[in-house]
């Protein structure tokens, strides 16, 4: 869930061990929710690769697509994000859902250094969700180092979300697919896939 942008909309894990479990977001709207028609669709095209997995969650905002991955059966899930008060909004959630803290852990730091340092790192196959700011560049640069890393080691998939006017995403990157769900879009990597990404209606 990308910082900042619109509020109000609803907070809750829709599929797996905690269905229906309404999340908190931080104070003063900080965060702007994936919609449950996106989220439904990010984990579609994930399917059962969650299971067992490692996911780490970059922009993480209040950690609802993390915990709707733990729910799915994930093994662990690092949520990573530069706000403080998104982080403890995580945290909140994760004590709301009575998670076991052997399956997550939470940092604060910049998520496109975390990608760049931790991918690969733990020797298991995971699995990259981001919902960066939808005005910030950060999509693309994330796009742009996994295209160039063509197989990030271990990777099973990578999913980020972005926006009708995100700037320098890629039209044409090899290994891409993009998906348009309303106002939000999503970009899928599969590692060894060659097509060229394509603006799809689901």
């Amino acid at each position: 869930m990308g910082t900042p942008g619109r509020g109000g909309a609803p907070l809750r894990i829709i599929a797996g061990h905690w269905r229906g479990r309404k999340l908190r977001s931080p104070t003063g709207d900080l965060v702007r929710p994936t919609t449950d028609r996106t989220k439904e669709a990010l984990f579609n095209i994930l399917g059962p690769q969650v299971e067992g997995a490692w996911v780490l969650d970059l922009c993480c905002g209040a950690g609802g697509l993390g915990l709707e991955a733990l729910s799915r059966g994930a093994a662990r899930i690092i949520f990573v994000d530069r706000a403080h008060s998104s982080l403890k909004a995580a945290q909140i959630n994760l004590e709301l859902c009575a998670a076991e803290q052997a399956t997550y852990q939470l940092e604060c730091g910049e998520s496109m250094a975390w990608l760049r340092t931790w991918a690969g790192s733990q020797g298991a196959p995971w699995i990259l969700i981001c919902d960066p700011p939808y005005q910030s560049s950060l999509a693309a640069a994330m796009m742009s180092f996994i295209t160039a890393a063509q197989q990030p080691p271990d990777m099973v998939c990578a999913v980020i979300e972005y926006g009708p006017r995100t700037p320098d995403i890629p039209a044409d990157a090899p290994g891409w697919q993009l998906r348009r769900y309303g106002e939000s879009h999503l970009a899928i990597y599969r590692p060894g896939a060659e097509a060229p990404s394509q603006e799809l209606r689901p």
